[in-house]
């Protein structure tokens, strides 16, 4: 994905790159962190995110305005990138997915107490 949407030099792919490698990094130590440190991260799909967090809050979709926005946004980088709403009546609606070339990436969404 980094390839195909910046340039080499590009200091935007380098923080991406940057990131990615910590982030990598997190899982799998996580894995085998057994002395408590609590740096470890929750990588969960987003239902399972959104049926944790139904316990003590609930979801604010968002608003059409806000979709379109960040769809217009991302026609500014490389094809590929796309945005997803799962359907109202899925288990999971409570929130929107960035994808690359159809495969998740981020889950984002709102909640209030």
């Amino acid at each position: 994905m980094l390839e195909e949407s910046f340039v080499p030099t590009s200091n935007e792919r380098l923080m991406l790159e940057r990131e990615c490698s910590r982030s990598i990094v997190r899982v799998l130590a996580c894995d085998h962190d057994e002395n408590g440190s609590g740096e470890c991260e929750r990588r969960e799909r987003g239902s399972q995110w959104s049926e944790r967090l139904k316990e003590g809050f609930s979801p604010v979709g968002f608003s059409d305005d806000v979709v379109d926005d960040v769809k217009a946004l991302l026609k500014r980088y490389r094809a590929g990138w796309a945005l997803v709403v799962p359907p109202h009546e899925g288990e999971d609606h409570s929130g929107i997915y960035l994808t690359w070339k159809e495969e998740p990436v981020v889950w984002a969404s709102a909640w209030k107490p």
